[in-house]
Formats: structure tokens, C-alpha cells, sequence
């Protein structure tokens, strides 16, 4: 059966409540930045500190990199051993960005999409398409690398809250259901304010194989990110092309209270 829907305006209240409720299902962010993307301004700390907060379990896949993830995780898996090692990268291709994820190491971004998918294939690990027809982003895949290898992937983000366009989520969403594939849900939080505000509810999973069977049946939880949120990119994006990123100490916290954004 495919994903349910829920467009919601998540609470912290609520999570505590559903884990109460739901105790046997993993809530599942499948999209966040850590401070090892160079766009993002959220530590391991605030990350690790949210999952402790509410529960939702965070997908770190910094840009080009797994050290964000492997930082995550072993701070998670101390709390919580049962919880699966996912090492995860987005991974900028010369087509455009492919995340791995449950993957061994790290893989060099400016591949072509083929020769990605290939070292992601043999690590065993598994492949989304983050926002797919998303204009409002220079990284996201190209059409015709999409066709390419559409056969091949394995999860398409039906739901990235950083899309500005509805309606390119949605194209995401078909073109999913047209090549039978899951789709994933995800805050791609830049900064804390973003945490624990998109997941989907499914059944709890070890294995990629486990997670890529639970998709399809899980509850979406969906809540685009605030025009605030983009303000603040093109404004930290700006500063660190002017000051680089030394320049930036010191600046996030005025550039926040400028875009009106405060740490949760």
C-alpha cells in the first residue's frame, strides 16, 4: 500500500505522545545537514540532542561526506545499540545529487550518476534521489540522468520540505509511482530550527533491504519549510562566499534574528 499522508505542524508534545502511543515504529527524518556540510549550521550535539528530544530518528547526509553521519550515529548507538549504523552522503555527481545511504565509505563526488549508483551498488547500501524536479536548486539531478537511471534507483524524496514548489514534490511523488519506487520524506534541515519537523512513521528496520520494504507502508508527516528558512541560506550563502567560512563566526546568530529565525 503506498505512504499515508499527514500535513502537519509538528510539536514536541506530540512526539513524546506518539512514541507513547506507537512504541513499535521508528519515526524517520530522511534528509539533515550537519556543521560537515558547509551550508549547514547545525553541530552533532543539536542533532543528537533532537532524537533525544522527540524521538525522530535523523538521516545525516552531509554533502560529499560521512563523517557527519558517522559522528551522529556513534553518539545515537551509544544511547540506543539496536539502532542501525547508517553512514549516508549526498553525493554530488556530474548529473546532479544521489544520497547513499548504509553506506561503508565515502564516495567522490563528480562521478557520472552511472558510476555512482555503481559504488553505491557495491557497498551494499541504497540510493534516494533527494528533490527531484526541484528549479529552485543548481545540484538537483538532471531530467535526462533521471530517466537514465530511473530503473536502478531505490527510494525517490516524495517530500523535501526545502522545495519551495508543491507541485515539484509532487512531480516527485508520480514519477515515483510510476517506476514502483518507495518514496522518503525529508526536513533537509540546514539549520536547528528545521529538526523534527518532517518524518514518515514506519515499521522498524536493521537492514536496507528492512527499510526499503517498511517505506511504502509508512504515515508522512509533511510540513514545508518556512520562507524564513530560505532567506537565511541566501544570506549565510552570501557571507561565506564574501568572508569564507573563518568570516563566519560570530555572524550566525545575526544572520538568524535577521531571516526572524530562532533556535528552537
Amino acid at each position: 500500500m503506498p505512504a499515508s499522508y499527514i500535513h502537519t505542524t509538528p510539536h514536541i508534545d506530540n512526539f513524546h505522545r506518539e512514541r507513547e502511543d506507537d512504541p513499535g515504529t521508528i519515526m524517520f527524518d530522511m534528509h539533515v545537514h550537519s556543521t560537515y556540510s558547509n551550508d549547514s549550521i547545525i553541530d552533532i550535539r543539536t542533532i543528537v540532542g533532537s532524537w533525544k528530544k522527540t524521538g525522530i530518528l535523523p538521516l545525516v547526509c552531509d554533502h560529499d561526506s560521512i563523517t557527519g553521519s558517522e559522528k551522529v550515529y556513534s553518539e545515537i548507538r551509544r544511547t540506543d545499540p539496536d539502532i542501525p549504523l547508517i553512514l549516508a552522503e549526498e553525493i554530488l555527481t556530474a548529473d546532479g545529487e544521489i544520497i547513499g545511504a548504509f553506506l561503508n565509505e565515502e564516495i567522490a563526488p563528480g562521478l557520472s550518476a552511472e558510476e555512482t549508483l555503481d559504488l553505491i551498488e557495491e557497498q551494499g547500501a541504497i540510493s534516494i534521489v533527494p528533490h527531484p524536479f526541484c528549479t529552485f536548486r543548481s545540484t538537483a539531478i538532471d531530467n535526462g540522468a533521471l530517466n537514465r537511471i530511473a530503473e536502478r534507483i531505490d527510494i525517490i524524496e516524495g517530500y523535501n520540505a526545502r522545495t519551495p514548489d508543491a507541485g515539484e514534490n509532487r512531480m516527485g511523488q508520480v514519477f515515483a509511482g510510476r517506476f514502483g519506487k518507495p518514496v522518503s520524506v525529508g526536513s533537509d534541515a540546514h539549520t536547528p530550527v528545521e529538526l523534527a519537523t518532517n518524518y514518515i512513521r514506519i515499521n522498524p528496520f536493521s537492514t536496507p533491504a528492512e527499510l526499503f520494504r517498511s517505506l511504502p507502508g509508512g504515515t508522512v508527516h509533511f510540513s514545508p519549510a518556512p520562507q524564513e528558512v530560505h532567506e537565511f541560506t541566501i544570506m549565510f550563502k552570501k557571507l561565506r562566499r564574501e568572508c569564507g567560512i573563518a568570516g563566519l563566526q560570530g555572524n550566525i546568530e545575526t544572520l538568524l534574528q535577521n531571516a526572524g529565525i530562532l533556535y528552537p
